[in-house]
């Protein structure tokens, strides 16, 4: 069955105009019609030489777009609805390699991308399991063509998410004998080991542990989280005293339970903490904190994973069949050394293990690296009156966060926008490389409306680019996890020169009272150097808490692969039975029900385990 679904607000590669009319208007489908627009002056507004060269001159562009530059093709994205991975086609000759798709037609090379489509949300079924997915069309001569077709699986039969209509009792009516209240049965969800064990080991309590605890939770697979620290929650109240997440409430809710409506449009990560807390209680997941994972040796299909109670160092082993890293996209903190740093009478620290600057007010304060962290770290220097220079050795892609932000989630996530789960799916269903011309035509229009704020930048002496290809802050995340700054109040204070910017240099050593940079110059009398300077792959975080045995088979992770897909994540990660997990709240909202049906698929005999 086919639903029209109208999302007068969705993106469209053109700012400020909207997607087709109202699209439960029958008249949209008649001979004849042509709503498009995408006349030769248009196509060229969406096709510009930005496209085809990115920013960076060392990052080819097929690593960017893949071997084929973006066109007016058909595109067909798949996730696990038709094979036992998630894919992208993005040609006539490939997807009919990969299904016959009879009634959906291509568009040519010879039309112009298009600037407006109906967008038609489908609900499908099979034996195995039921979906849903989105199909984009557009007018080319008078008669309407596929741009591109998604499908994803959403519920295997068997195994259907226990939510609405399939929600549990909560009690049994009748007469039982030896009745067990409903705290008892939850004190039982924490107790494992003596041949009880989990199917999935989760480790690490985050957005991606919880969420896909839940999603389990919800197909009927029981799991366990571990975590490390003392709390559920305390990965974000362990973090810089005045972090507030930079995406909005609309974007960040977690799977089933969202934020109330008088939830702040960005969370103070105190905040942010004791809602994990609230939601895993909530949620009735099974977790146990305070404990460390520290290796584990896997054998026909089955894990034996060792962990340490950080407080009494008693040794616990459990025998779960799947094991997922839910540690983070980052890996270990990247920490940079330089020569003569011991005999640095001040402090060096890396951003992870920096609180606040409140004890060096007055003193000189350098912050090394210009990202959120970074920007983050300096404000708060300068706010408790220290005097901060940031330190931007290459370049990074400024957005602020009431105007630009604002553009790039406008029609999905807002307060007046779609269901969680319809914006996820409007914005899942873009192919990579049609997602790549709406980033680069929403880019175009923050730098009309932040014109002021980059001027002031870049006359302050600050470098800004334009993400890879020239698509912005979501284009930098998805290809590096990085490089951007939403900004909260920063970019003011270095157009201002109330915090010093050194560009285009790094440390070159240390003396005992300061340091000197690449281009000679010195900063004496410094108290603190803050090294926002990111992190490692993930693979080096598996291969301190799972071993070198398990860490050699891993594939690279993060970043897009030739289709336009993440690499790795929520995907087959090259050893079996093991799976990262990782992203921002949205994103982990969104593939750990990716994830959760893998691994559902996987216990019904659905897809091949390989037991070695």
């Amino acid at each position: 069955m086919l639903e029209a679904i109208s999302s007068p607000r969705a993106p469209s590669p053109i700012p400020d105009e909207s997607v087709i009319g109202h699209l439960r208007d029958a008249s949209l489908l008649q001979p004849g019609l042509n709503k498009s627009r995408a006349t030769a002056d248009m196509a060229d507004q969406i096709n510009p030489p930005l496209v085809y060269q990115p920013y960076d001159n060392d990052i080819p562009i097929d690593k960017i777009y893949g071997k084929e530059t973006p066109t007016p093709d058909l595109y067909k994205s798949n996730l696990l609805d038709l094979a036992n991975d998630w894919c992208t086609k993005f040609n006539n000759g490939q997807i009919n390699d990969f299904i016959s798709v009879q009634t959906i037609h291509p568009a040519t090379e010879s039309n112009p991308i298009p600037i407006e489509w109906l967008q038609v949300v489908v609900n499908w079924e099979n034996n195995f399991g039921f979906g849903i997915g989105c199909i984009r069309f557009v007018a080319v001569n008078n008669t309407l063509k596929a741009l591109s077709v998604f499908t994803g699986l959403e519920n295997i039969r068997g195994n259907e998410e226990k939510i609405g209509k399939r929600r549990p009792e909560g009690v049994n009516h009748g007469q039982h004998k030896g009745r067990t209240s409903w705290l008892e049965n939850r004190q039982e969800d924490f107790k494992w080991g003596d041949n009880k064990n989990p199917t999935v080991l989760i480790v690490g309590g985050g957005q991606g542990g919880l969420n896909t605890a839940a999603r389990l939770k919800m197909m009927g697979i029981d799991c366990l989280i571990v975590e490390k620290n003392p709390k559920i929650g305390d990965n974000w109240r362990n973090r810089y005293k005045f972090l507030v997440l930079h995406d909005p409430v609309w974007y960040d809710h977690l799977a089933y339970l969202n934020f109330p409506p008088n939830w702040p449009i960005f969370t103070p990560k105190d905040k942010l903490g004791d809602w994990f807390d609230h939601y895993a209680q909530s949620m009735e997941l099974s977790y146990w904190t305070n404990k460390t994972v520290c290796g584990c040796e896997f054998n026909n299909g089955v894990w034996k994973v060792k962990m340490v109670d950080n407080d009494s160092a008693e040794v616990t082993y459990l025998n779960p069949k799947h094991l997922i890293m839910a540690t983070g996209h980052s890996g270990e903190p990247n920490i940079p050394h330089f020569k003569n740093e011991h005999l640095f009478k001040g402090k060096i620290v890396h951003s992870s293990q920096h609180n606040t600057g409140k004890m060096f007010q007055g003193e000189n304060a350098i912050v090394l690296g210009c990202c959120n962290s970074g920007h983050d770290i300096a404000q708060d220097f300068y706010e408790q009156g220290a005097k901060p220079i940031i330190v931007q050795r290459s370049s990074t892609c400024v957005i602020n966060s009431e105007i630009g932000l604002r553009v790039t989630t406008e029609g999905l996530y807002e307060e007046d926008g779609p269901p969680t789960e319809i914006a996820d799916l409007y914005l899942n269903s873009f192919p990579m490389k049609l997602l790549n011309l709406i980033q680069q035509q929403q880019y175009r229009k923050i730098c009309h409306l932040e014109k002021d704020l980059q001027e002031s930048l870049t006359k302050a002496g600050f470098k800004l680019d334009a993400g890879y290809g020239g698509t912005g802050l979501f284009g930098k995340y998805f290809r590096r996890g990085g490089g951007y700054y939403i900004d909260v109040g920063c970019s003011k204070l270095l157009a201002d020169g109330k915090i010093n910017i050194k560009q285009g240099v790094s440390i070159d050593h240390f003396t005992e009272n300061g340091v000197v940079f690449t281009d000679g110059t010195e900063v004496n009398n410094l108290a603190i150097v803050v090294l926002a300077t990111g992190y490692s792959n993930m693979r080096d975080t598996a291969r301190r808490i799972f071993g070198d045995q398990v860490a050699d088979k891993l594939n690279p992770v993060w970043g897009l692969d030739e289709e336009g897909e993440f690499k790795t994540m929520w995907r087959d990660s090259g050893h079996p039975n093991f799976y990262y997990m990782g992203g921002n709240l949205a994103v982990s909202r969104y593939y750990s029900k990716k994830l959760a049906l893998r691994i559902v698929a996987q216990e019904r005999g659905f897809l091949k385990q390989d037991n070695n």
